[in-house]
This record gives C-alpha cells, structure tokens and sequence, in this order.
C-alpha cells in the first residue's frame, strides 16, 4: 500500500496504466476527456500544464476505475475472486481494532501554507467536469474531516465541493450522512462547525472516507488497521482537527449556520447518471488556511452515466459493511455479497446456503434496513443460492429469471431513506424534503419446502471438470 498519493500515481505509471495530458482547458475539456476515457476502460489519466496554469499544478482522475488499479491501490492480489476480495475485507473488519494516528510536527502538506489574504482556492486548477454543472466542483476525490462535538470522534467523508469564490466552498452532503449529524450539533449550540478538507491523499483514507462504517469508528484510524501502521497527521493550526501529513492539498476552515451564511450550489452530474438534486442553497466553509505540496496533485473522481464507472469497480466501499452487518445481526448462512449498479450501490446481491423456510425472505429484509446512506442505496435486495457466485451479473440474472416467482417472490416496501439525488423522486416530495423511497426484495432461491424436487442444473460436475482439465492441459492454458 502507499502512503500519499503521488506514490500510488507512480506507481501504475511503472505499470503502464496513465496517461498524460499536457495543456487541456479546466473548462470542460478535463471533464470530457475524463469521461470518454472511463467509457473506454482507459489509462487512467494525469492532467498538467492545465490552461491558466503553471506547470506543476496537476489533476489525477480516471485512478482506481479498473479492478487492476484497484487491486494496486489497495493491495488486494491480482488473482483473487471479486467475492474473495469483499469476503477478505470484511474477516478484517471483524478483528478489527482502532490503531489510533500518530500526531506529527510537520509533514509534506505544509511544503506551502497560505493564510488570511493569501487564501485563494481558485490558486488549483479546479475543472467544471460536466456540461450542465453549476460551477467548479475541486470536492470529488476529497476527504472531509469533522469531529462530533459531543462525543469527540473524527470522522472522514466524502461530499461534493463547489467552489463558491476564492475564500468560500459549498459544502453538500446527503440526508444522515455522519459529517451533517456533527455539523448540525454545532449549529444548534449556535457555533460555526470546524472542517478539514483533502483534495488528494492516501488511497486508502479515500476508501475508508467513502465506506459505511458504523457511527462512532473513525476512517482514519480504520485506515491505519489496515495499513498496520498508524496514519501520520498534524494538529490543525486553526481548528485543531488531524490534517494527513501527506495530503497533496488540504483547507481549514469553518462552516457556520445555514442562517449566518449559505450559497446557491449545483446542478452537478451525479452518479446515478442525472442532474436529479438540481440546485439551491447549502452550507458553506469559510477558508482560513490552504496547504499545499509542491506540485500538487488534485484527485479528481467526478461521477458519469452508468455503465462507465470512475469508481471503485469491486464494491469495497458498500458490500463489506453489508456483509458484516449481516452476520453480526445473527444471519446465518451467508456465503457472498457483492453490490450491482450505478456507483456499485443499488442493487444488492446475497447468497446463501438455505437452512430454515423463510431464510431468503428473511435475510433479504433484512439487508433492505441496513442499505443506506446515500442517494436509492440498496433499492433492490436479491438473494440467490450458494451455488450463486453474487459477482457474476449473468448468474445472477440467470437464478432471477429461473428460481424466482413474480407471484410470491418478490416484496416491495416503501418508507426507506433516499436523498435529493434520487433520479425517481417525485417533485412534490422533493418540494416538501420528503426523501423516502421503497425497495425492492427479491427471493431468487430455490424454493425451500421443494428444494430437493427443483430441476437440477445442466452443468458439468466439479468431479468430471477436474478430470477433463488434468487430461486437457494444453487446450486450457
């Protein structure tokens, strides 16, 4: 694994896997070029002499948008099943324990330090990603850290940030995520929230920020559990909350009330593939400081239509929290979960070795209480067979249309959370923030109370494919 960013980019540069494009214009061309390369399943990409700015002052995207990439940013051995990949991560969570930072004097972030009149955020070479976008979005690879003010916990996010000016950010998050819980507590006590923003960092601080760990487990000293060592970071001069010592650029600053100060954010393309939130007033983070490396590197992540992903393409981010909350709920039987769709969260898929009548429906439920956390999360649960590999779309389409009967197999409740990103909210909930939904559960196993009479599979078995491949070697190479 990698301790900043820049050494991962260095890395699957060695490995053949970037391009580099010199003098593309901020203003469409970065985003448009980012695009049609994540259609493509291209290089990932490295962005300098930006027009308007110096050499130097680069943007990385497209970075971990291959399972290759991913596999290097994170460790994870080329040759191991996706499901394998999610079944390793969540065994690790399950001994986890916190290996809490390590506070350093200094670091490679403070190489610059910009403060009071200094302060200009429009200094980086933001892009507007997509056409229709309100603005100039420097938070899609970013790393927002806030403290809850009453219990004393840092939390680590990612939330979209649109440059409002030189010294002011808009600052949106979903309904319920962590950052929006702590920085409403500050408000109610009528004080300004303090923020931590990194706008290129450790690869897998940004994994950590984009899971759905539990409330009250910081992603920083998550980070740290699966690097086995500590995550080096400095006490923030001005808010006193841990900067990452090898963050590429980072911003201090204060987000007040809504009443005291908020600007008009928005339209920005989403990952669902639309422009659903459309635009309005959100909170902001009034800057104080900006530190930065020499030459940086802004992580660039902005969402495109599905199918092209500029995410993480093995769904490390959704599907191990689901499979861990699962089996600490007591479900017992589960043999994989992997998530489908756009941005690898809204169709959930679980398998699992059947043991009682009701045990599909059962787990299937639920999951459904336990996807949340952004915009239709988890709106569809199928839960498949052992014999199910969850990671393979086609098998799993395969036991949908074979093994699961529209008349009894399939439930539909509503009153779920979703949020303003939600494409198929109706404008008259959106006028009036009621932002629920329903979800789908499909039971897409065999039926259990004639599971042994189901029709067996045409498929050649384990026995017979093993001997066929001893005496065949050379035609299977």
């Amino acid at each position: 694994m990698f301790d900043d960013f820049r050494s991962f980019i260095e890395a699957i540069d060695k490995k053949g896997e970037l391009e580099r494009v010199e003098g593309a214009d901020w203003d469409l061309e970065i985003g448009t070029i980012t695009e049609l390369f994540a259609e493509r399943r291209g290089h990932a990409l490295l962005f300098d002499k930006v027009k308007g700015y110096p050499k130097g002052y680069r943007i990385a995207s497209n970075v971990v948008m291959t399972p290759r990439r991913q596999r290097i940013a994170f460790g994870i051995p080329e040759e191991m099943p996706e499901v394998e990949v999610i079944r390793d991560w969540k065994d690790k969570f399950n001994r986890y324990k916190p290996v809490p930072t390590k506070e350093v004097k200094t670091g490679p972030v403070m190489e610059n330090v910009l403060k009071e009149e200094e302060v200009n955020i429009l200094k980086f070479p933001t892009p507007k990603w997509h056409e229709k976008d309100g603005g100039r979005y420097i938070g899609t690879g970013v790393v927002t850290i806030t403290k809850d003010p009453e219990e004393g916990w840092i939390n680590c996010g990612t939330y979209r940030v649109m440059i409002q000016d030189e010294k002011t950010l808009a600052f949106y998050s979903s309904v319920g995520k962590h950052a929006v819980i702590a920085r409403e507590k500050y408000w109610g006590k009528g004080e300004n929230c303090p923020v931590v923003m990194c706008f290129g960092q450790d690869m897998l601080l940004f994994a950590m920020s984009t899971m759905q760990l539990p409330w009250g487990m910081s992603e920083l000293e998550a980070a740290g559990y699966i690097k086995d060592k500590p995550i080096e970071v400095i006490r923030g001069p001005i808010t006193g909350l841990p900067i990452p010592a090898t963050a590429e650029i980072v911003i201090e600053g204060f987000s007040p009330p809504p009443a005291v100060d908020s600007r008009h954010e928005g339209p920005f393309g989403e990952w669902t593939g639309y422009y659903a939130s459309g635009s309005r007033n959100e909170p902001v983070v009034h800057l104080k400081a900006i530190y930065h490396r020499n030459d940086p590197i802004l992580h660039g992540q902005p969402p495109v239509k599905p199918p092209a992903n500029t995410w993480y393409p093995i769904p490390l981010h959704t599907a191990v929290t689901l499979w861990n909350r699962l089996e600490v709920a007591g479900m017992p039987g589960i043999k994989g979960v992997y998530v489908h769709g756009p941005g690898n969260r809204i169709i959930a898929v679980i398998s699992i070795k059947q043991s009682y009548v009701g045990h599909a429906k059962q787990v299937g439920t639920l999951a459904a209480t336990m996807l949340s956390g952004g915009a239709c999360s988890g709106r569809y649960i199928i839960v498949v067979d052992e014999d199910i590999d969850p990671a393979e779309w086609e098998s799993v389409m395969w036991a949908f249309t074979t093994r699961c009967n529209p008349e009894d197999s399939i439930e539909i409740v509503r009153g779920f959370l979703t949020s303003p990103l939600d494409p198929m909210l109706p404008p008259e909930k959106r006028e009036k923030r009621d932002f629920t939904t329903a979800k789908v559960i499909i039971n897409a196993c065999k039926p259990y109370y004639w599971m042994k009479d189901f029709p067996p599979v045409n498929r050649a078995s384990d026995e017979l494919r093993r001997k066929i491949l001893d005496r065949w070697p050379n035609i299977f190479r």
